[in-house]
């Protein structure tokens, strides 16, 4: 390394200050006034994520020797098969044995430092993925109802398709029919309301697109069949009217 005066920068420094050329070998003088050193570029490294998982770009990223730029803390990151518990206790002891004065504290895993970095982004999808439950069982309720609602009100008019030779399963396709054309009406509603909503949750996904094809072709292919279950115990109970009993009600 050169010395005191090396510097390590990130591939988007490299890329907006050389883009068509090399970085090692490269000077860069830091604002840290006029008699700033020129610091040389020893090597390149890939871009971290300091702040958040979702973050994009933002500021690049350089690194010193602890010499060259000395703090009055350190991070130190410990990589281990053994349960991180067991290393943390052995890493005290022994930092301990070399100076018995040196403060160790903020110990974590890298999964929960991960987990407290996405701890409200996963509380919000925890709450809508709630809503959005709730949502299906009152939409599936409420095709129930409407359907079960409208087997009673048409009981007579299914009792005279029967007698006249209509079988069960033209009763099935009839009210089956009605039900997934109101639901394929919600969805298609719904699926052109996302697309104008997804880009207001974009700060919500994580190396998700805010059009994510897989994720609307699967919605689109469980809400009709949802609707299909919904639709199918009023659709037996209209396929078993007596057509006498129910010419008789009336």
């Amino acid at each position: 390394m050169a010395g005191l005066n090396a510097i390590i920068v990130d591939e988007e420094f490299e890329r907006r200050h050389w883009p068509n050329e090399e970085a090692i070998g490269k000077g860069v003088r830091l604002p840290w006034g006029d008699k700033s050193p020129t610091l040389r570029v020893v090597g390149v490294v890939g871009r971290v994520k300091i702040n958040a998982l979702s973050e994009q770009g933002g500021f690049v990223q350089a690194y010193l020797p602890f010499l060259q730029g000395p703090s009055h803390g350190m991070a130190v990151v410990m990589k281990t098969a053994l349960a991180p518990e067991k290393l943390a206790s052995t890493a005290r002891q022994q930092v301990r044995a070399l100076d018995p004065e040196q403060p160790i504290y903020d110990t974590r895993t890298l999964a929960e430092i991960r987990d407290n970095s996405i701890s409200r982004q996963r509380l919000n999808l925890t709450l809508l993925g709630i809503f959005a439950s709730a949502a299906l069982a009152l939409a599936v309720i409420g095709l129930y109802g409407v359907l079960g609602y409208a087997v009673a009100q048409r009981q007579r008019e299914i009792g005279v398709r029967m007698a006249l030779g209509a079988q069960r399963r033209d009763v099935l396709g009839l009210v089956v029919g009605h039900g997934m054309r109101l639901a394929l009406l919600g969805v298609g509603i719904g699926l052109i309301g996302a697309l104008a909503l997804t880009r207001l949750m974009n700060s919500l996904l994580f190396e998700i697109r805010p059009f994510d094809p897989l994720t609307f072709v699967t919605v689109t292919v469980i809400l009709p069949g949802v609707a299909l279950f919904s639709c199918w115990l009023p659709a037996l109970r209209a396929a078993r009217v007596d057509p006498m009993e129910a010419l008789r009600c009336e």
